[in-house]
């Protein structure tokens, strides 16, 4: 899911009509600023649009340069768009909490949303692999169950995008897995590759694990050491 629990409260409208709808700017703009791969394209206007002309001096250059100015915007908005997360649910007192919120109704909303995804993607006949706050992984996926997914998304307000694409898949517990990825962004990858989520089968924290289970990558000296 894009930006996950800023669209939670944009559609919960938790900062009031006018807050919200600024707050919503910021957000859609910076998915625009994401996507810029020119000036002037459709995602350079739809920027301007949300966050206005004054951003431009932020996003010159052409092709490779463009995109890190664009990259660097976007990871600047992102610190702020999260940090206004944050604050919704703080244990202290600011401008952007409310105290009627007592266990994180950003966070719930889009909790629940996923557990109602799950279901019925089971009701569909799917095999649902995993499940994280903001992340599905469907076994077998049919353009139908992808359709599926993402006009779910919608209707609570969501985008949802697909990631990338495993040949295999090693779910280690709750949280933690390996895949063998071998398309990204819709694109299939010249040299696919094992990646892993968290520290215990990480590649640089656990490389002797990650080589022997995985990647089968030829064992160094450096890989039997640990600090």
């Amino acid at each position: 899911v894009a930006s996950m629990h800023p669209h939670s409260a944009i559609r919960l409208g938790i900062f009031g009509p006018e807050i919200t709808k600024r707050f919503e700017n910021l957000v859609e703009g910076r998915v625009a600023v994401k996507h810029i791969k020119a000036i002037g394209d459709a995602s350079y206007q739809k920027a301007i649009e949300y966050l206005g002309p004054d951003i431009q001096k932020y996003l010159t250059g052409e092709g490779d340069e463009l995109k890190q100015n664009a990259k660097a915007l976007a990871d600047a908005l992102k610190t702020a768009i999260n940090s206004v997360y944050g604050l919704t649910s703080a244990h202290f007192d600011n401008a952007l909490r409310d105290i009627r919120n007592v266990d994180n109704i950003v966070a719930k909303y889009g909790a629940l949303f996923m557990i109602n995804l799950k279901h019925a993607l089971w009701d569909m006949g799917a095999t649902v692999v995993h499940v994280s706050t903001d992340s599905i992984k469907v076994a077998n996926i049919t353009p139908e169950i992808e359709n599926f997914i993402m006009e779910f998304g919608r209707k609570y307000g969501y985008t949802f995008e697909h990631e990338a694409t495993y040949s295999k898949m090693c779910l280690l517990n709750d949280a933690v897995y390996a895949a063998y990825e071998v398309e990204a962004d819709g694109e299939k990858l010249d040299e696919p590759f094992w990646t892993t989520t968290g520290t215990q089968f990480n590649k640089k924290k656990n490389p002797y694990v990650f080589k022997k289970l995985f990647s089968h990558e030829p064992i160094e000296f450096k890989d039997l050491c640990e600090t």
